[in-house]
């Protein structure tokens, strides 16, 4: 059903491109870089951009007056599409490995990025939003992994493509896991949730991806089948044993902030989807290492879907292994004591409404310019909204979501039997 929705939409915007009369160009002329609030990269490629292979690219970044002015000058890389539903857009994200690590915009230095099209979403922040809320959680020795990002304007041969965000690949380096060693029986792993199979209850990998090790090295399925074997089979005594239990086996702090960050943004589709969990590699008499989670593909948040239809306050989304959690007393009373917590700060009304206000500003008139150049996004919408009305509608959905989640989260957690 969904690749269908994905060929409408498609067709939708190729018509209202070809519809479009001479009236259009002047706005078209008017779009360009040159006197950017945001900076503005600029991406060459002399051959089709597709996303099953790589292909040759030079990329520059040029920041705008006010910033320090770093090298201005072309990198070599290579670029591809990146995503699987979003590959149906227009406006498509791309993946950038360059060849030897840059330092942008004060993030981490590294040579693998991402330019998130952020099509679905009209106000261009929802991933920004979430993965800056979840970075905020971290305290000294337990950091929330998420990836860094910063808005920006991409040229694409010659041409303004829109808004874009930087973001930093998740990988291995971004979660500073051990180095893959071809020689040793036990490594650090990443593996991405890519379809509603990964519940956790049932044995096996299925809907998941292996990211770490590179599947090119071999599959390394261990350490997820163990997991998923133990979640969705262990009877409860079993389960929570201190010893042995679940505890032993998945970081439970950073389970509940990850849970806490999916309902907060309502991420429809990502609670059995599109989550990823890793775990370092185990050491010679130390502990065995915990797997985590790290959240991905947020466009689907703060009141919209991944097609960008309308959702409502009161969705209560979990998966199997966070059910079973939620059965124990303990659990229970940690998980509502760290929503009151940041309900206190991060998960406030104000802050979230601050973030968005910042967010605004950054993008500036840049947004405008998102919306000449993608102005056929009115077709496959299931509404129309401008920059400005996305925004008012995320901050009125906020104040109300968290407002239910207050009553729904002490109810649950009050109750002695697990509630679904």
């Amino acid at each position: 059903m969904k690749k269908v929705l994905l060929l409408i939409i498609a067709l939708i915007c190729l018509a209202a491109s070809a519809a479009e009369t001479d009236s259009s160009k002047p706005a078209r002329i008017a779009l360009t870089t040159a006197a950017s609030n945001l900076p503005v990269i600029y991406l060459e490629a002399k051959e089709q951009i597709v996303s099953e292979r790589k292909v040759p690219c030079a990329v520059r970044m040029v920041l705008p007056k006010g910033m320090e002015q770093g090298s201005a000058a072309a990198l070599k890389g290579v670029v591809r599409i990146h995503g699987a539903s979003s590959q149906g857009y227009p406006k498509t994200s791309f993946g950038l490995s360059l060849d030897m690590p840059v330092r942008w915009l004060e993030m981490r230095e590294r040579s693998h990025w991402v330019l998130n099209a952020a099509f679905v979403d009209r106000s261009l922040m929802r991933h920004k939003l979430s993965y800056d809320l979840f970075r905020s959680f971290s305290v000294t020795n337990a950091p929330r992994f998420a990836s860094a990002s910063r808005f920006i304007e991409v040229n694409f041969n010659g041409k303004y493509h829109g808004v874009y965000l930087l973001m930093e690949r998740v990988d291995r380096a971004m979660f500073d896991l051990r180095r893959y060693e071809s020689n040793a029986l036990h490594h650090a792993c990443i593996y991405k949730a890519v379809d509603h199979a990964a519940n956790f209850d049932s044995f096996g990998h299925d809907g998941y991806e292996q990211r770490e090790p590179d599947p090119l090295t071999g599959d390394y399925w261990g350490p997820l089948d163990r997991f998923n074997r133990f979640v969705s089979s262990a009877k409860d005594v079993e389960f929570f044993d201190p010893a042995k239990g679940i505890a032993t086996r998945l970081d439970l702090d950073n389970t509940i902030d990850f849970h806490l960050l999916v309902l907060l943004t309502s991420n429809m589709d990502g609670f059995d989807k599109n989550l990823l969990i890793g775990r370092d590699a185990p050491l010679t008499n130390a502990p065995p290492p915990r797997f985590f989670f790290a959240p991905w593909d947020y466009d689907a948040t703060f009141g919209r879907n991944w097609e960008a239809s309308a959702v409502g306050t009161r969705a209560w989304l979990s998966n199997h292994l966070f059910d079973r959690l939620l059965g124990d007393a303990d659990y229970r009373k940690k998980f509502s004591a760290r929503w009151q917590q940041l309900r206190e700060k991060q998960f406030s009304v104000e802050n979230i409404h601050r973030m968005i206000d910042g967010n605004t500003h950054t993008v500036g008139d840049a947004a405008k310019r998102n919306e000449l150049r993608w102005r056929t996004l009115d077709g496959p919408y299931p509404d129309r909204l401008s920059f400005e009305q996305d925004i008012a509608q995320m901050k009125d959905w906020v104040s109300t979501r968290v407002k239910w989640l207050d009553d729904e989260i002490e109810r649950r957690t009050r109750n002695k039997a697990k509630s679904r």
